[in-house]
């Protein structure tokens, strides 16, 4: 790839450009976003926010601040994180695993007869109140980085008969569909914490757990990925228009370029016209070609108004310059020329007044014949 028109680098030259430190964060910042949806953190409330955040910012503060970079730092984490979310968790036995509380208080010993349909748990009711147990169920649409989730659940009450002072057998028919991995909550009082969740695996092909892991790790992605996009592209309309203001400060003299706008002692902002830094008092050593250059100012004769040469009337006045008028032009070495009449510079085409010795635009030399 070639640098553009606008003298861009390559993006061969971008990665050639990185240093150790910056490939450390690039890698570093993708490796923290996939531990935390390993964990379950992106999962959780404003997580993936954050986790778009350490996923940009860990690589700017590096000084990684190219958008193209950016850009494919974004790809690459979408991908990585897809696979892990894809094949990572295919393996993981689902079958009657404790989903949410592994300690559920009124919700204990569950089973599952694959043959006949039948979930049985034993009950334990708080003491002197009277609860309602309750089942949810239905097919696992998808699994993100471990967390299940269901589309199509279904609620039941759950029948039980008393077994002891303490605790109730109860049994339910729940019919789950064949060849699904089947997502069943059991609860007391609409109160999940005092219940538990677990998946049911009745013959689920590794195609469709493939496709369920694949559909929930790119849910969460794309959340992440969302965000992350999003602050990108908002920091760089940011910096675009930051540049624009910036170039045209520097082109209307109130800011240095890029390189000569600090102090080469203690790196403090310098502005055109200091003679030393603001903050240690060194001299501002600046390239010639960077010094405010003098100019040659036209002057109204009537209220001394300053105008360009090739005006025909004063703004401020109104006074009309198209016939014969009395012009006075102060140079820059502060000597004036007056004159009523005027003619056009040889060099550059300028209104100049017709006793002037040189132009007050281009500078050039007219020597009698010019005039």
């Amino acid at each position: 790839m070639t640098e553009t028109a606008e003298g861009r680098k390559s993006l061969r030259e971008e990665f050639s450009a990185l240093s150790t430190k910056q490939l450390v964060a690039i890698i570093g910042a993708i490796a923290i976003a996939l531990v935390l949806e390993a964990l379950g953190f992106a999962s959780m409330c404003i997580g993936f926010l954050i986790v778009a955040v350490l996923l940009y910012m860990i690589p700017h503060l590096l000084g990684v601040t190219s958008v193209r970079m950016k850009a494919i730092i974004g790809v690459v984490f979408i991908v990585l994180s897809i696979a892990l979310g894809t094949f990572g968790y295919m393996g993981i036995n689902h079958d009657m695993a404790d989903m949410i509380n592994k300690d559920g208080k009124c919700v204990q010993d569950v089973s599952y007869d694959e043959a006949t349909g039948v979930l049985t748990m034993t009950l334990v009711p708080a003491e002197g109140k009277e609860f309602k147990p309750v089942a949810k169920y239905g097919t696992v649409s998808g699994i993100a980085f471990g967390a299940v989730r269901s589309t199509d659940s279904k609620t039941i009450d759950i029948p039980y008969a008393e077994k002891s002072p303490t605790s109730y057998r109860g049994t339910v028919e729940l019919n789950l569909p064949a060849g699904k991995l089947c997502l069943v909550s059991v609860f007391v009082d609409g109160d999940m914490k005092n219940g538990m969740s677990f998946t049911i695996d009745t013959g689920i092909s590794d195609g469709d757990m493939m496709s369920i892991c694949f559909v929930g790790s790119a849910y969460i992605t794309a959340y992440i990925a969302a965000m992350y996009f999003i602050i990108l592209i908002f920091s760089a309309l940011m910096r675009r228009s930051l540049g624009k203001t910036r170039e045209k400060m520097e082109k209307e003299g109130r800011l240095y370029p890029r390189g000569y706008g600090r102090c080469k002692k203690c790196g403090a902002i310098v502005l055109p016209g200091e003679v030393n830094c603001r903050k240690c008092g060194e001299y501002i050593d600046v390239p010639e070609e960077l010094k405010p250059k003098k100019k040659d100012k036209f002057v109204c004769s009537e209220c001394g108004c300053e105008i360009t040469e090739d005006a025909t009337v004063c703004p401020k006045c109104g006074k009309s310059f198209d016939d014969g008028f009395e012009s006075e032009i102060r140079h820059a070495d502060g000597s004036v020329d007056t004159s009523t009449e005027v003619f056009e510079c040889t060099e550059c085409g300028a209104r100049v007044p017709a006793n002037a010795k040189r132009c007050p635009k281009c500078g050039a030399v007219f020597d009698e014949d010019d005039e």
